[in-house]
């Protein structure tokens, strides 16, 4: 049986479904590997990301997973940009 967090992290998922967790998960790595590579402006694309993730994890909120998903449509414009 889902507890009630889960249920409520399913219904922020379908509201906001336009990235997907494999997305999210490429965009992030290629961000990682970018920044290990000693690209800057990778590193600082992961942390606002990776700490966009932190604060939704941490709170669960509707506006956090927005915020998250936000983040990642921008850290993925960004790569479609600079990681040719």
């Amino acid at each position: 049986m889902k507890t009630i967090d889960s249920l409520i992290d399913s219904l922020y998922r379908v509201a906001t479904a336009s990235v997907t967790d494999r997305q999210l998960e490429i965009i992030e790595n290629k961000l990682l590997n970018l920044a290990i590579g000693d690209d800057a402006e990778a590193a600082g694309q992961y942390a606002d990301l990776y700490l966009c993730r932190m604060k939704w994890e941490r709170t669960r909120s509707a506006e956090d997973w927005q915020d998250f998903v936000n983040q990642a449509h921008e850290a993925k414009a960004w790569l479609a940009v600079n990681s040719l």
